[in-house]
């Protein structure tokens, strides 16, 4: 609260500096000091300028003055005498003798004018600056301006970020009319400034693979999560939307896969740097809402992605998966801008899948009804077994539809199957209009910045609210931010960064994200079907599932930093750090007894997670230019992190009634059977909670070096020790090095008149990744009931790793930088080789040591191989009309290298990627009786192959799959499966298009992946539960010889049949903009200094060849379709921006 006062009491003094701004008093105590020193003392004391002609002053003669909290002007008649005169004149001192040489005394003018943009817009903050000197002004609010120069002839020169400088020449003519000058917008060069860890770096002096966004780029997309605005942006970066419920977490890989996910270990995500803090990012165990979404991303200025180890490693131990960073936006001087804006979203379903209904699910029952083939026992032998023919079912069960022609009796549907006079005979009813809804967005910001030259500041609001697509599903988020920077004097600066959000989401039914949407949509007439007039008791269970059950969370975020630096002498800076960042998420869910088929009791579960990680960091920084060539850069640095977490939850059932959401064991309802009361089936409940602590050390730094921007080194390293490692293996190192080469420059690419800037980049580096769990190393004890002597006892519940060290990841990258045709055409093209070792594992051990069977070890290795691309074309440039261009493309080998036994290992098979998929090999169909090996055990049981019984989905059957036998041993079983391909993409991208005309313009994100080997898990169990999918152009085995998709009706096969592999291709429209400026003269005349409207439609459509739904959301590790993904929306937004 007192830095916050200090914050105000800064912005209130700079209020009244103009009226105190005249009076400078300083201090000087040199001896045979030239005036040239004695002045740069003097501007680094007073904070001005001094203005002189050196034909007036010899500045290499050497005085002697010695004063104390003098007045300026009188030590400028000290040191100067009487024969010059003095004007202090905004922020400038203009030294002139009292009669000059020539005897006309020396004039001043005053210029005025006006600066607008190629819209005509007015341009506030734009820098005017008299060439030469550090005399100058800026444009005010309206883009007006006024100097006085001290002199009657010259060149002022006008400025401004993303324009061109323009030079005005004037002469003491030029003081009678106003100037009028149009700035035109900068082609974006080599000049460009980017955000690297702990600082900016010229684009020119950039050795390493970097991407920068812009929060151009990212505007007016109605998303809650940052992560979502990012796909398809930038080349490496791969960002999968495995889930359209709001607030749900996308799947973030940069550089590919590398994480086998191992329980506390690292899941693969990026480490996100929030203004220069690591933050604790994670998707909530308790809540399960990803914790980026926090982050507004209306208040964002930029991000980068750091994809090479040369980039990241000054992160160490956490940036082994890559470093996204994250810039707000900051205040500028001025006076202050508000801006606001609104929007409104309408989402639905992209598409209801084609479904099965009416006479198609009436053709589909009778066909099912005359192929099955129900096994039943045989008093004989143990076990179930199939019938081989419809006599044998007769006679064994004495079971035989005459009517079918089949074993197999449900005569009670006929009549519903042939009646056509009944009314549900051909009914169709589309079961998703229960299921989906209209979902809506509305999101509203409200920003304000401005500032003195002393105090600066940007604070934000916002809120956003969204009902999902699916019932019972919404998020809601408010948020403030706060940016404030005070330069006291020249020497200090201080910020204070804050941020809160507050999120509120309701989720639908107890399966959270995962519901099977199609649980009660069968068409069997125990559940809901479109032919049989049977009562809503399936369709009323499946609505009470989504709409009874609640499932409420909320998540408190809250972060603040404080910075402090400390300009220590010419090119020396000192710097200071501490943030904290705190979250709490809270998750209750209650279901209904009327949901609990068995013993009619509700449930009431509540978790509460609390988090805090608190961080200080002290930085020393030296810049150092010699004879204009040599660049110099030190930076060493100090960091300690301390994070604490501490979890609490419990359950209980029975609770006094259903209409009151939380449980008191004290008002638990008595259980009674026949009237008696039985105290064991009083409500049960249960109770737990946690606390885990871990703590990290670190130094770095970072040594730069450039000749004329020309030849370029750059040398990391890091060393971070970590409270959660094994007392052998507390500390890592972690160097990199960066070189680079711009041959553009050379004389003997002078030929080349096309090209404007061409680089070589190289890098070598390494990076680590800590695990989750704080204590894995440590080992963990457990409390074991009843095994001494009938006692509860205390034992080990895993085995201790002392020498558990880091996952370590060596990167080599190579790039090349070119900028063509004035700047046209940029490529960007990288190759890239890391390596990621001693990832852990739980490696299994003799189940008599410990009692415990495993303990984890650092144990394998993944490599990721691949070539990035990046485009960038200014089509269109000149002229009304303007087109960028700017496409990426990324293709990753993904290999699992080494495991501990030097042998595959849970289904990672060395050479081949992570996450495969394997499956049976299906040699086409059983097509006779003869076909069918079958035997028969010592005790008659008849068997398929060695051990399967016959009554298994697995047994041979005519019109099953014939699976191969691929090991021999006469068995099919998982050790018969076989690698088929990786749910993970060949290639990804992302191909954008820009184009404005006038104050139009349109904006397109086109996302691709090519090459994922998915599964349509639904498609293939329809003949054993039918679902309603489209069926009309799948294909059974019906008869021998027949050339079938699918084995026959009614028999129950594995979907992991290499068969059921398909090779999947999506291209998605994800978003479309169409803007609009209001003319500069219309928005004045409503007092607004710009406003905007602006369409977006996300994931307008998509094109595929994968026979399912929308191939987006499906599990990118598993990579099969069981139909219960929260499909992806399409939303349609308008909007309006404001700015006054």
């Amino acid at each position: 609260m007192k830095l916050t006062f200090f914050f105000l009491v800064i912005g209130l003094l700079e209020v009244h500096a103009s009226a105190i701004g005249q009076v400078k008093v300083v201090n000087l105590d040199v001896k045979d000091m030239t005036l040239r020193h004695v002045f740069d003392e003097l501007k680094r004391q007073t904070d001005l300028d001094f203005f002189f002609s050196n034909r007036e002053l010899d500045m290499n003669s050497k005085v002697t003055i010695q004063v104390q909290k003098t007045d300026l002007m009188e030590v400028l008649s000290r040191l100067l005498g009487r024969e010059y005169q003095f004007e202090l004149l905004e922020g400038m001192v203009i030294i002139k003798p009292v009669f000059a040489r020539d005897s006309v005394q020396v004039k001043s003018i005053t210029l005025r004018g006006f600066v607008q943009d190629e819209k005509n817009q007015p341009m506030p903050g734009v820098t005017i600056q008299l060439a030469g000197t550090a005399v100058g002004t800026a444009t005010d609010a309206h883009g007006k301006f006024a100097v006085k120069i001290p002199m009657l002839k010259g060149k002022l020169e006008f400025s401004f970020v993303g324009y061109k400088k323009q030079i005005v020449e004037f002469t003491e003519k030029t003081a009678k009319d106003t100037i009028r000058v149009t700035l035109q917008e900068e082609v974006v060069g080599v000049d460009e400034v980017v955000v690297r860890a702990y600082g900016t770096q010229n684009r020119k002096e950039v050795v390493s693979a970097i991407s920068s966004i812009k929060a151009e780029d990212m505007k007016e997309l109605p998303t809650a999560n940052l992560m979502n605005m990012l796909q398809g942006r930038v080349a490496g970066l791969n960002i999968i939307n495995q889930s359209g419920a709001p607030g749900s977490a996308s799947v973030v890989a940069i550089r590919g896969f590398n994480s086998l996910l191992t329980d506390g270990a690292s899941d693969g995500s990026p480490l996100y740097v929030v203004d220069g803090v690591p933050m604790h990012s994670f998707v909530s165990p308790v809540t399960g809402t990803n914790t980026m979404a926090d982050i507004d991303p209306s208040m964002i200025e930029s991000v980068e992605v750091l994809k090479d180890a040369s980039a990241a490693s000054i992160y160490g131990s956490r940036a082994g998966n890559g470093v996204i960073l994250i810039t707000t936006k900051k205040g500028r001087v001025g006076e202050t801008k508000f801006s606001a804006n609104v929007s409104y979203t309408a989402s639905r379903l992209m598409a209801s899948p084609l479904q099965t209904g009416g006479r198609l699910e009436r053709w589909w029952e009778i066909q099912n009804m005359r192929h099955y083939s129900a096994p039943g026992n045989d008093n004989t032998i143990p076990g179930l077994v199939y019938p081989m023919s419809h006599s044998e079912a007769y006679k064994k069960f004495g079971e035989y539809d005459k009517f079918w022609g089949n074993g197999h009796g449900k005569v009670n549907v006929i009549d519903y199957l042939q009646d056509s006079l009944n009314p549900f005979f051909n009914n169709q009813t589309n079961w998703w209009d229960y299921a989906f809804r209209k979902g809506e967005i509305t999101n509203a910001n409200l920003q304000a910045s401005g500032g003195s030259k002393r105090f600066t500041y940007m604070m934000g609001a916002g809120w956003f609210a969204e009902t999902g697509i699916m019932n019972s599903s919404s998020y809601q988020r408010i948020n403030v931010m706060a940016n404030l920077s005070a330069t006291p004097s020249e020497k200090l600066r201080m910020d204070m960064q804050l941020y809160g959000a507050y999120v509120d989401r309701s989720r639908n039914t107890r399966h959270a994200l995962n519901h099977n949407r199609f649980e009660h949509m069968t068409v069997q007439p125990t559940k809901q079907s479109t032919l049989y007039p049977a009562s809503r008791e399936g369709v009323d269970a499946w609505l009470d599932d989504m709409n009874k059950t609640v499932d409420k969370s909320d998540d408190l975020r809250g972060m603040g930093s404080i910075y402090l630096e400390y300009k220590l002498f010419k090119g020396l800076t000192f710097s200071a750090k501490g943030s904290v960042d705190y979250s709490q998420g809270n998750r209750n869910t209650f279901t209904p007894s009327d949901l609990d088929k068995i013993n009619h009791e509700n449930k009431s579960e509540g978790n509460i997670m609390r988090s805090i990680a608190m961080s200080n960091e002290e930085l020393l920084r030296y810049k150092l230019t010699l004879n204009e060539q040599h660049n110099f850069e030190l930076l060493l640095g100090f960091n300690v992190e301390r994070n604490q977490t501490y979890t609490i939850g419990g359950w209980g059932k029975g609770g006094a009634s259903d209409y009151v959401y939380y449980y008191n064991p004290d008002l638990s309802v008595d259980v009674r059977d026949y009237g008696m009361l039985v105290e064991d089936w009083r409500a049960t409940r249960s109770y737990s909670s946690s606390f885990t602590e871990k703590a990290m050390v670190s130094y770095f730094g970072r040594f730069s070096y450039n000749w004329k921007q020309r030849y370029l080194m750059e040398f990391t390293f890091r060393r971070d020790g970590s409270s959660t490692f094994g007392e052998a293996n507390k500390w890592a190192n972690f160097p990199s090095l960066g070189l680079g080469w711009a041959f553009s420059q050379e004389s003997f690419m002078k030929w080349a008149n096309f090209l404007d800037w061409g680089k070589l980049r190289a890098s070598y580096g390494t990076s680590g990744q800590v695990f989750n769990d704080p204590y894995m190393a440590h080992g963990l004890m457990r409390v074991v009931k009843g095994p001494f002597q009938g006692e509860s006892g205390i034992t080990a519940g895993s085995a201790i790793s002392p020498d558990l060290t880091w996952e370590k990841s060596e990167q080599y990258n190579i790039g090349l930088d070119l900028d063509m045709l004035n700047y046209r055409l940029k490529v960007k093209l990288d190759y890239y080789y890391k390596l990621t070792s001693s990832l852990i594992y739980s490696v299994p051990l003799p189940e008599t040591i410990l009692l415990v069977n495993k303990r984890t070890e650092n144990a394998m290795e993944v490599s990721n191989e691949g070539i990035e691309l990046e485009l960038e074309a200014d089509i269109l440039r000149e002229g009304p009309i303007s087109w960028r261009m700017k496409f990426n493309a990324s293709r990753n080998w993904n290999r699992f290298e080494k495991s501990y036994s030097k042998r595959d290992e849970g289904g990672m098979v060395i050479g081949r990627p992570l996450f495969g998929i394997y499956v049976y090999d299906a040699e086409g169909f059983y097509n006779s009786e003869d076909e069918v090996p079958v035997y028969y055990d010592i005790w008659g049981n008849k068997k398929y192959f060695g051990g399967v019984s016959c009554a298994s989905p697995m047994s041979g059957k005519v019109g099953t799959y014939k699976i191969k036998d691929l090991n021999g041993d006469n068995m099919i079983n998982g050790s018969d499966m076989y690698y088929a391909g990786t749910p993970q993409p060949k290639a990804h991208g992302g191909w954008v298009n820009e184009i404005r005309w006038k104050n139009f313009d349109l904006s397109m994100l086109f996302n691709y992946e090519l090459g994922r080997k998915m599964i349509n898990a639904r498609e293939y169990t329809i003949s054993t539960g039918p679902k309603f999918v489209d069926i009309a152009n799948l294909s059974y085995w019906e008869k021998p010889g027949d050339h079938a998709k699918l084995a026959r009706m009614g028999t129950a096969t594995d979907v992991m049949m290499d068969s059921n592999i398909e090779n999947v291709h999506a291209i998605s429209l994800k978003q479309i903009t169409l803007g609009c400026d209001l003319p500069a003269k219309w928005a004045k005349k409503i007092s607004l200094k710009g406003a905007r409207m602006f369409f977006t439609v996300e994931n307008l459509f998509y094109l595929s060849n994968y026979s399912g739904a929308n191939p987006e959301v499906i599990d990118v590790y598993k990579g099969v379709d069981f139909g219960i993904e929260y499909p992806l929306p399409r939303k349609m937004t308008v909007g309006l921006t404001l700015n006054f």
